[in-house]
């Protein structure tokens, strides 16, 4: 038995300071710092060591060269501008050496390149993939989120909560001292005790501990629920299809993939190590920064999870602790079929079933999908434009709605038509003008390059029922 190939998450490094809306989550942009990007670029070098060098290397997977078809990388672009985005790029400067190469020109000049190796990764905007946050514009989460905060748990948490935040109103200065406002107090109190040095001292030990304690409160009553199926799981639900894709490809040898890395915020983590049944402090905890959880694909169709919360522990010597999944006696291996099984239920594999679950009806390109399929509102069909691991986008979305509507008034045009409404001859063009528009519809439409496709059929699969388009 031997490992196949790993999937590595990873959160982002040190940043400077950062705010998002506690009622919707929406963020303001920040940078990562250096000591982030040492700390991720020290995230590659361990992993490294661990399946790209040594004894235990992954089989097939190049020690020094990157090749597109061994490694595929994705970063969330969304709330935290390049945070995530520049912690990727460091870490994947830690996994490969720099690449050294020569070239001698016709004239005899000699180019030499001895640095860093360029590494394909694919950035996810919000707006692009519900996959790295599931959470940005559902409406079903946004409402579960507010009803808590006027929950009777809440109410009696902040009666708790609200008078140690508010002790430490000389630091905080004129932020709300609440619960409802813990993850912001915490961030404010743990970013100014890394690089403040004027407020670092004002911090005390104790203080920033009860202050991640009720961060901890908070982000796990927001990002997690006991129903496995609730959207308060949607962070961790969203970002299952390229996980379970990935395992896929993995154990499937002709595809060549070894190593899939996903770089995220928090979140997620909070939301999957809950559907993934493990113990606390893991599901209810912020996990820290840089932060790395790693799924081992075996030959001999198992699995193991491990894990490492941040890198401060002891950099290089830190090692990654192996955690039984959905309460197993065996931490150090699982049957991925089993895995599969139990998480697929809880997988949003498409727009559709995304909107569904947020009943959302406007956002992240659901609108457009309602008039794609033509139900409206929530409770969306599941139509082959959205199966797959490349969905439509909502470019791509709204050109196929302007086509499908192209289709629906050439229909109402040739059903007058055919009932005499202009001559015969005319009939007969305005007919064959339905037909081509149809025709379109049947095309395949790519979202990006190697997608599948996302084309509406024609035909019988999506035809128009007359009764509605002479009832509207």
């Amino acid at each position: 038995m031997s490992v196949a190939g790993v999937i590595v998450l990873t959160r982002h490094g040190d940043r400077q300071g950062f705010y998002q809306s506690p009622t919707n989550y929406n963020a303001v942009a920040t940078n990562l710092t250096i000591l982030g990007y040492l700390e991720e670029y020290q995230n590659g070098q361990d992993i490294r060591n661990l399946y790209l060098s040594g004894a235990n290397a992954i089989p097939g997977l190049d020690p020094n060269t990157y090749y597109w078809n061994e490694l595929n990388a994705m970063a969330d672009a969304g709330g935290e501008g390049t945070v995530i985005i520049d912690s990727a790029n460091a870490f994947l400067q830690g996994l490969y050496p720099p690449y050294n190469e020569t070239l001698t020109l016709a004239n005899g000049t000699v180019i030499s390149w001895d640095r860093a190796q360029s590494v394909e990764l694919e950035t996810i905007e919000i707006n692009q993939e519900i996959w790295l946050e599931g959470y940005a514009g559902c409406s079903g989460w946004t409402n579960r989120l507010n009803a808590w905060y006027n929950s009777a748990e809440f109410a009696a948490q902040a009666k708790i909560a609200n008078p140690f935040f508010e002790s430490l109103s000389s630091i905080l200065g004129n932020r709300p001292a609440t619960l409802q406002n813990a993850w912001n107090l915490f961030d404010f109190l743990n970013v100014e005790s890394i690089h403040n040095a004027t407020l670092s001292p004002l911090i005390s030990a104790q203080a920033l501990s009860q202050a991640r304690y009720w961060a901890n409160y908070h982000e796990a009553g927001s990002f997690t629920d006991d129903d496995l199926n609730n959207v308060g799981n949607v962070a961790g639900q969203s970002i299952l299809p390229p996980i379970l894709s990935a395992i896929n490809e993995i154990t499937n040898a002709t595809t060549g993939l070894k190593f899939s890395y996903i770089a995220i915020s928090y979140k997620p983590f909070l939301s999957l190590f809950n559907l993934w049944g493990l113990p606390s402090p893991l599901k209810d905890s912020v996990v820290d920064y840089a932060s790395a959880a790693i799924i081992e694909i075996r030959t001999d169709n198992t699995m193991r999870l491990l894990f490492r919360n941040g890198t401060e522990t002891g950099g290089s010597n830190a090692t990654f602790t192996p955690y039984a999944l959905f309460g197993s006696s065996d931490a150090n291996s699982y049957p991925i079929a089993d895995f599969v099984e139990q998480m697929e239920p809880y997988s949003l594999n498409t727009l559709a079933e995304w909107c569904n679950k947020c009943g959302e009806t406007e956002q992240r390109g659901c609108a457009t999908l309602a008039a794609l399929n033509g139900t409206g509102g929530a409770g969306y069909a599941s139509i082959d434009s959205t199966e797959g691991r490349h969905r439509v986008s909502p470019v791509v979305a709204g050109v196929i709605g302007a086509m499908v509507a192209l289709a629906v008034a050439g229909f109402v045009l040739a059903l007058w038509l055919l009932k005499g409404g202009l001559a015969k001859k005319r009939r007969g063009n305005s007919l064959q003008e339905v037909s081509s528009v149809d025709s379109h519809r049947g095309t395949s439409v790519n979202s990006r390059e190697g997608s599948s496709s996302v084309g509406t059929k024609a035909g019988s699969d999506h035809h128009v029922d007359t009764k509605e388009v002479v009832s509207a």
